[in-house]
């Protein structure tokens, strides 16, 4: 088993960055609660809407590009159609081609999910690592979580 996520990230007070969710009925399962990979979509919302100042979605970009290369979700609880829900985003680590972030997600103030995702900066041609430019370092660092 892989080892357990940080427990801080089930804090909502840990999380100055917040993301509404809207749930869909399609969002839905057999069982009656979220499925589990409409989740990870909105951890992916939780870090565009974080990164969007520094990754615009535009086709003329031509610069680094963001990508994911490792995500680890913990659910907690299920979360139901009517809920009210929304997902912190902070920053756990900045290394120097990568950072991790850490989300939880808050169903009607309970945390029905941690998670934590690995993302790196790759060069629009050479498509390999490349350190992080001052503007995307220092966005970063504004959302990074105090040491304990």
């Amino acid at each position: 088993m892989a080892a357990r996520l940080d427990p801080t990230l089930a804090d909502p007070a840990a999380y100055a960055r917040w993301t509404p969710v809207t749930l869909r009925f399609r969002d839905l399962d057999l069982l009656g609660h979220v499925n589990n990979i409409h989740l990870s979509g909105w951890l992916e919302d939780g870090r565009v809407a974080l990164e969007l100042p520094i990754q615009p979605l535009s086709t003329g970009y031509v610069g680094p590009v963001i990508v994911l290369v490792d995500l680890h979700i913990q659910y907690l609880q299920e979360v139901h159609y009517g809920d009210e829900v929304r997902v912190g985003t902070r920053v756990q680590r900045i290394g120097s081609t990568s950072v991790v972030i850490g989300h939880g997600v808050f169903a009607n103030g309970r945390c029905a999910a941690i998670a934590e995702a690995v993302e790196v900066l790759i060069g629009p041609e050479s498509r390999k690592p490349e350190p992080w430019p001052r503007e995307f370092r220092e966005l970063f660092e504004s959302a990074l979580v105090p040491e304990r």
